[in-house]
This record gives structure tokens, sequence and C-alpha cells, in this order.
């Protein structure tokens, strides 16, 4: 019965209207809108500004699609969910990261060179002012308020993941 449920959920999932949008090729700024309010900024890749997150220099500008963005998300939450098991066994209930959904993200997209798609997410719990979709910014501490992974989307695999540290 439950494998039957699986079945039924993952076929409307997949075709549901969320897949059916086109890529969104990232402009100078583009903002892809969530239900609540605008949460998420795709930046074009740039290799001066994006070289201290390991992509290669001969990696492709790549877009998301709507899909792109539920994998994403369902990554992230994973990782977040993992992430909090295990930093609870050590801290108690310190560093826990609450409700990753209500992050404000921050993507970049690429092609790497074996042809697989792989992004960036800067997530922020908060924003001041609405310059966070034009521009990353650099944030040396605030603790679970601001955490980094990349992932590669074609393997659906989180491949390096950060909380930054407090002051």
């Amino acid at each position: 019965m439950k494998l039957l449920f699986v079945i039924i959920i993952f076929a409307f999932d997949l075709y549901s209207p969320l897949h059916q949008n086109p890529v969104v090729i990232p402009q100078d700024e583009y903002y892809l809108t969530s239900k609540e309010k605008i949460r998420y900024a795709l930046f074009n890749f740039d290799i001066n500004r994006d070289k201290y997150i390991g992509f290669d220099k001969n990696d492709k500008p790549a877009g998301l699609s709507n899909l792109d963005l539920i994998k994403i998300e369902r990554l992230i939450d994973k990782k977040i969910k993992r992430h909090n098991k295990e930093t609870n066994k050590v801290y108690g209930n310190d560093w826990i990261i609450k409700s990753p959904e209500k992050y404000f993200k921050q993507f970049i997209a690429v092609i790497n060179q074996k042809g697989e798609k792989e992004v960036w997410a800067n997530c922020l719990c908060e924003v001041q002012t609405n310059s966070w979709k034009k521009y990353i910014p650099v944030v040396s501490d605030g603790g679970t308020c601001y955490f980094q992974l990349k992932i590669n989307l074609t393997k659906g695999i989180v491949t390096s993941f950060g909380v930054n540290g407090l002051a």
C-alpha cells in the first residue's frame, strides 16, 4: 500500500504545473518567486567573483527550472536535517538551522566539464534591503543565519556544506 501511495505522489509530482515551466536563464539579475514573496535570486556565473566557490574557469553558466528548484530545496532540507541531528548530539540545542525553506537563497548554476549541472546556494535567514537580489554578501559570522552549499544537481548530492561561525 505504501508503495502505491509513493508511486501516485511521484506521478502527480512529475506532471504538476511546476515541472512544465521553462528553464530560467539568468540575465544581469533574475528573481525566482515563491508563494510568499521573492526568496530566490539567480546570478550569472562570473569566474572572477565565483572562483572561491570551487567552480572551474571552463564551467559554463546554466539556468534553473522549477524542477531544479524543487530538487535543490529537497537536497537542502535533507542536508539540514542531517546537520541538525549530528550537531545536536555535539552541542545540545545550539547550531540548529530551523525552517531552511524560509531562507532567502542566492544561486549560481553551471554546467561543469563533465556536463553535470552544479549549483552553489548561499542561504540567508534575513535580509535588510533588496541588495541581496543584486549582490552576494560576504558575511564573516552570523551563525546559522547564513549557510552555503554546493550541489551536484545531476547526481543529486551535496558536495560541500558550511555554516557561518559566531563572532
